[in-house]
Formats: C-alpha cells, sequence, structure tokens
C-alpha cells in the first residue's frame, strides 16, 4: 500500500507536467503548422523592432529579423470584435458590418478557420476576452475552440485569462493532435489590454509595480476632463510595456516548445488595435482613429526546427498593408483553403519582393455614440468626425504620429478623400420620391458630405452610419415616414419612399444579459459621454 501511494506521489509531477502543456508534440506533415497571435491593444510603435527605445520584445523582434516585417499596417477599427471579425473574414467593416456588439458575422460569411479545417488542417482556438468568444461566433470553424468560459463566466474582466494559461491549454491540445496533420493555432491574449498587469519579474521592469493609489480606467471622456498627470501616464506607459515584455517572452516560450517538437511553423504576428496615451488629449481606444489607434505590428515568418526557412528573410516592407490581408495571406498558404469572399488581399507577391498595389485603407468607429470615419490613400491621411463635420489631414509619411493638420492649407485634397470615402462606403439606400432623409442621434447621412438632415430627389442613393441608427424621411407637406434600420430594426417595405439594398450578407443579433454589460462598463467597454 506505501508502495502505490510512494508511486503516486512520483507520477503527480508527470500529470502536472503534463496538464502545463509538456506533453511531447506529436511529428508535423510536409505542410507548415500555421500560428496566429492578435495581441490585444497591442500598437506598432511600442515594439523594438519598430524602434521602440525600451526593449520590450526581443522574441519579436528575432521573428521579425527572419521573417516579414510590415512597416505599415494597419487595422480598420480601434476595437476588438470589428477588428478580428476583419481578421478572420478578410473584410472590412463597411462589407461584414460587425461593428457594434449587438452583432456577429453572418454564419454564411466565409471564414479563415473554417477553409483551413476543410483543407485538412487541425483547427484550435484560445481566446481571452469576451469580443473573441463564442458568443460572437468566433468558435466556428475550430476543431477545438477555449475561451475559457468567458462568454458565461465573465472570467476576462478581472484580467485572469492570462497569456501563460492561454500558450499551456494551447500546447496540450497541439499535444493530443494525430501525427502527421498540420495545425492552425489562433492565439489571442488581453494582457497588453488595461489593465496592464503582468507578473514579476516584469511587473517591475521598466518602472515600479502597481500601487494602491494608482489611477483606475473610468472612460475616454472622463479623461478628456480630468486629465491624467503626467507621472501617472508614464506609469501607466511603462506598465503597458512592461505586459508586452510579459506576452513577448511567453510567445519565446511557445517557440520553444514548437521547435523542439519539430515542427516547422508560419508565424503571423499581429494587434487588432493600438491605445492612446494622452496623444489627443485622454487614454483608452475605440473613439478615434488616429496613428496610435490604427498603427499595428504584422509580421510573419517562418521558423524550421533547423533554423532554416522557405519565406524571404528580413524583409522590411515600408508600403501600406492591412489587417484584411491576413486571412487571404494565410488561405494562399493552402491551396485548398479558396472561398473567401475578402476585402485585402493575398501579401505573397508583396513578401516576396513585388510592390504593393494602390489601394484605399478606410476605417470606421460609431462606438460609444462616436461616429468617426477614416481613410488613408496616396500618402494622405483623413480624419473625419462625422458628427461634427470637422476634419483632419495629415501626410504619414514626414507625420507618422499624426500631429501637424494639413486640413486648412490643403482643403481640395480634404474634399477629394471624403468623396473617396462615401463611395467606399457604399449607397444601399435610394430615395424613390423627393423630400427629406434624417437620422437620430449620432447618425449622419453620407451623400453629398455627412449631414443629418439631407435633401434627396428620386434615384439619389446614400449610406447611413452608423448602419443601425434610425433612419425617417419627410415629403414636402408630409408626415414624416418612418424610423428605418438596416441593422436591429425594421427595413421599409415596398410603399415606403426609400429602399435599401446591400450587396453583402449582414450581421445577425446578439443577446448580452445586463450583468456581463455592468462587468464591461467596469472596464471601460460600455461608456457614454460624462
Amino acid at each position: 500500500m506505501a508502495h502505490m501511494v510512494g508511486a503516486g506521489l512520483l507520477a503527480l509531477p508527470m500529470l502536472l507536467a503534463c496538464s502545463r502543456g509538456d506533453r511531447p508534440l506529436p511529428a508535423g506533415s510536409t505542410q507548415p503548422d500555421i500560428v496566429l497571435v492578435s495581441i490585444d491593444t497591442l500598437r506598432a510603435d511600442h515594439l523594438s523592432a519598430y524602434g521602440y527605445d525600451r526593449p520590450t520584445s526581443p522574441f519579436l523582434d528575432e521573428l521579425a529579423a527572419a521573417g516579414t516585417r510590415f512597416e505599415h499596417a494597419r487595422s480598420a477599427s480601434p476595437w476588438t470584435l470589428p477588428a478580428h471579425t476583419t481578421m478572420f473574414t478578410g473584410q472590412l467593416p463597411w462589407t461584414h458590418r460587425v461593428v457594434e456588439d449587438a452583432y456577429r458575422v453572418d454564419p454564411a460569411t466565409p471564414v479563415l478557420p473554417s477553409l483551413l479545417s476543410a483543407a485538412g488542417y487541425r483547427t484550435g482556438g484560445f481566446v481571452s476576452t469576451l469580443y473573441v468568444s463564442s458568443l460572437f461566433g468566433f468558435q466556428r470553424g475550430f476543431d477545438h475552440f477555449d475561451d475559457f468560459g468567458i462568454h458565461t463566466e465573465k472570467a476576462n474582466l478581472g484580467g485572469k485569462v492570462t497569456i501563460d494559461r492561454v500558450i499551456d491549454k494551447a500546447l496540450d491540445w497541439w499535444s493530443r493532435q494525430p501525427a502527421g496533420k498540420p495545425v492552425f493555432l489562433f492565439l489571442h491574449t488581453y494582457d497588453v489590454h488595461y489593465n496592464y498587469d503582468p507578473p514579476e519579474p516584469f511587473a517591475s521592469r521598466f518602472d515600479r509595480p502597481p500601487a494602491k493609489g494608482d489611477q483606475k480606467y473610468k472612460n475616454y471622456y472622463y479623461f478628456k476632463k480630468h486629465k491624467v498627470s503626467d507621472a501617472q501616464l508614464a506609469h501607466q506607459v511603462a506598465q503597458y510595456d512592461e505586459s508586452i515584455a510579459w506576452v513577448d517572452s511567453q510567445l519565446r516560450r511557445l517557440d520553444q516548445r514548437l521547435r523542439a517538437g519539430g515542427r516547422t511553423v508560419r508565424w503571423v504576428v499581429t494587434g487588432d488595435h493600438g491605445e492612446e496615451f494622452g496623444e489627443r488629449g485622454s487614454w483608452g481606444h475605440a473613439h478615434t482613429l488616429y496613428a496610435e489607434q490604427l498603427h499595428v505590428p504584422l509580421i510573419i515568418a517562418e521558423r524550421q526546427p533547423d533554423g532554416g526557412s522557405t519565406l524571404p528573410v528580413g524583409r522590411i516592407v515600408a508600403d501600406t498593408v492591412g489587417t484584411q490581408d491576413i486571412a487571404p495571406t494565410i488561405a494562399g498558404w493552402v491551396s485548398q483553403a479558396a472561398g473567401l469572399q475578402a476585402d485585402g488581399i493575398d501579401l505573397a507577391p508583396i513578401i516576396q519582393g513585388a510592390a504593393a498595389p494602390d489601394r484605399a485603407f478606410p476605417a470606421e468607429t460609431t462606438r460609444f455614440e462616436t461616429n468617426r470615419a477614416g481613410l488613408y490613400e496616396d500618402g494622405l491621411r483623413l480624419e473625419w468626425d462625422l458628427k461634427s463635420g470637422s476634419a483632419e489631414l495629415f501626410e504619414p509619411a514626414t507625420d507618422p504620429k499624426e500631429t501637424h493638420d494639413l486640413a486648412a492649407a490643403r482643403p481640395l485634397d480634404v474634399a477629394r478623400l471624403q468623396a473617396d470615402l462615401i463611395a467606399l462606403a457604399g449607397r444601399p439606400w435610394t430615395a424613390k420620391i423627393a423630400g427629406t432623409v434624417s437620422s437620430s442621434q449620432s447618425g449622419r447621412i453620407l451623400m453629398n458630405g455627412a449631414r443629418k438632415h439631407q435633401r434627396v430627389v428620386v434615384g439619389d442613393r446614400f449610406q447611413v452610419l452608423p448602419f443601425d441608427a434610425p433612419v425617417r424621411f419627410q415629403a414636402p407637406g408630409a408626415q414624416v415616414q418612418g424610423p428605418w434600420q438596416a441593422q436591429g430594426g425594421t427595413l421599409p417595405g415596398a410603399d415606403a419612399p426609400l429602399s435599401w439594398s446591400a450587396a453583402s450578407s449582414g450581421p445577425t443579433g446578439v443577446s448580452m444579459d445586463q450583468a456581463t454589460r455592468d462587468a464591461l462598463k467596469a472596464l471601460g467597454y460600455m461608456q457614454s459621454p460624462e
């Protein structure tokens, strides 16, 4: 009996080790594995590889040197849900229209994991925030998807789903896959999102550890009126940087396990959006479209156990690309993974040295009663506040942080980019008779500029942002008709003075309980102007 107890105690460390993801990995296939990493809230200019003065990212620096670093990668949204929907579909927010947390992508829209699964890949997804959970449909196409119960238990709202747990679970799953099968692994980490609280020794690497009196995050509007002190903001930035270093160290651990297991892996590492640290007078994200929000890292590299690579090494691409290009690029590596209905492009020719095609890069946010649209085109960047009507113009090549507004000096460029942006947004609404179209709250009619009220004649076509903003119509001398909504409401009938059509399928509704909304509000994800 004593012998059996002793044997059990001896076996315990082995069982614990296996539960941490230390079980040997199976033999790989002739096809490379693919690891897509999304580091939530990671702005590019806080990585050493992108010129940051703190050593935040030694592993990602190494990965960039072993592959291709895209100098100017742009997200199309400054918050998590639409940004990841773009990442998985290759579609811009104005195509998939998942721009508020009342919606998730239409089940008929092709997503990358489904295509890879159909092509013979074993697919695993491990995520750490509600906005990339099964509540919003992100489990589709994965053989195994672990959101740590976030969609029911809200565990991430206290910052408890950390990257070490995510990687342990991922490795444990990988170790159980059949030999000879390629693997697609999606990892989402929330550690770089507020409250920037890594473990030691990282918590004091660049600054003191968190203290009881530190400023707690309230919301973007609060900090517009109550400025964070310079010392406190510097501390928050240091904690943010320490969180990046912590995530970097864990990605190195994953890389070491994969190489030790003899796997050839193609890495794609990016961020969904960035974070403002006082550049526009506040702190946070989702409210604006400036560089600190949308300039994200994008690193693509192949790591073979012997150090080799079939992809170019040491490439730096200065041309602009977008996170909508990630899904088409990964699908392009797998001959059977066809079928995306993407706005993005396969970056393979650019990785091999070809010039990027001329493209426009639109972005939007209608989160928290904001209503902003942005466009990067022909070396210029438009920031357009549709609610106030104000517009700013920047030249990122000479002003990467977008601090010098050129709008007053170049009004023709502003008007041109505004017209291009309206065209890109689409015109799914059509007037069947003459009258006045109006929206309410933050809604704006995009036709000739952006207006709350717009006169129309027969055949005029227009867009309304946000997509779920109510639309009303009044003919001269008649009563107001409506409201109608493109999403989340009633569309106009055949006898209505307006008609609505869209080229793409629309999103479906999501129901979120009040307890979840209350918990999200505590993290700043539910806000209202104050």
